[in-house]
């Protein structure tokens, strides 16, 4: 059985116009075409749709049935059609884009609800993973775009610097007060530690530096999360290197908590955008996300 877009139309148009002759005019045919392919959709479905009378047709029974799938189809229709008509101009799509935990807790949610809002074409598929999962998934190229900061290795990819971020020492009053207003990091360490997991890339970049010193990091206890680590802090556990983008409205949060910028030169660092998509050849949805980022930006 074969029954196309064209001849359920034409039948809708007859049904509702009451004659062939202002069905086919809606449909901007002849009269004698119309009637051909009437014949043709009822030899198709084995029925009769409609009773002929003087004043012109009235549907049976069976096209009264196949009215109602008919409106229903050619509605699907014309809404895959609406839906369908901002890929064709290359602007409807959605874009998986990983973030780190102080990029998706300090940075990006602000930029990204204003692209939401203005872009309602694009969806975006955000999920948070560590700096070194972004990577893999990037050079893997099992996303599109990453928001981390930039201290590991990204050869091979394409940056866009966002935002810059302070590497900042959190703890009670009193641990503070026994390092001075402008503490390094090798003061810090004379004082047990509160950190994320070895699988960050924070912990990592912190454990260089301390290597590069001579010195251990003695950690009391690791948590998944910045609000985790600023809880234990708060309980006086010990002090905490953090991102200042992650955890400057979490501080807030926890009265006795002071922090104060690492004096360290490599304690200032950048939070970057990542992709393996040249700008000029990536996706049009991809391409309004990295662009709307980069206006975002007060460093590029």
């Amino acid at each position: 059985m074969k029954v196309d877009v064209a001849k359920l139309k034409l039948f809708i148009e007859v049904l509702d116009a009451g004659s062939i002759t202002a069905g086919a005019g809606r449909c901007h045919l002849s009269v004698a075409a119309a009637s051909s392919r009437l014949q043709e959709l009822e030899s198709a479905l084995g029925v009769r749709l409609f009773e002929r009378h003087a004043a012109g047709v009235r549907p049976t029974d069976a096209g009264i049935e196949l009215a109602r799938h008919a409106r229903s189809v050619l509605v699907e229709l014309d809404r895959l059609q609406r839906e369908m008509a901002p890929f064709a101009r290359g602007g409807r799509g959605r874009v998986s884009l990983l973030a780190t935990t102080a990029a998706l807790s300090g940075y990006l949610p602000e930029p990204l609800s204003r692209f939401l809002s203005e872009h309602p074409e694009i969806d975006v598929d955000l999920q948070e993973m560590w700096t070194g999962e972004i990577l893999e998934a990037l050079h893997r190229r099992k996303a599109d775009l990453g928001v981390m900061s930039n201290n590991m290795d990204t050869s091979g990819l394409h940056t866009v610097p966002l935002a810059e971020d302070q590497l900042v020492v959190v703890g009670t009053a009193h641990r503070l007060a026994a390092l001075g207003e402008a503490p390094r990091f090798d003061e810090c360490l004379e004082h047990p530690m509160v950190g994320l997991p070895p699988e960050s890339a924070l912990y990592t970049y912190l454990q260089v530096k301390a290597t590069d010193l001579g010195k251990v990091i003695r950690y009391r206890v690791s948590l998944r999360t910045f609000e985790g680590v600023l809880k234990m802090v708060a309980l006086d556990i010990g002090l905490s290197i953090v991102s200042s983008l992650a955890t400057q409205d979490l501080v807030r949060q926890y009265p006795g908590l002071q922090w104060r910028p690492l004096h360290d030169p490599w304690a200032r660092r950048r939070l970057i955008l990542c992709t393996h998509h040249a700008h000029d050849t990536a996706p049009a949805p991809v391409k309004a996300l990295m662009g709307f980022l980069r206006t975002q930006s007060s460093l590029s």
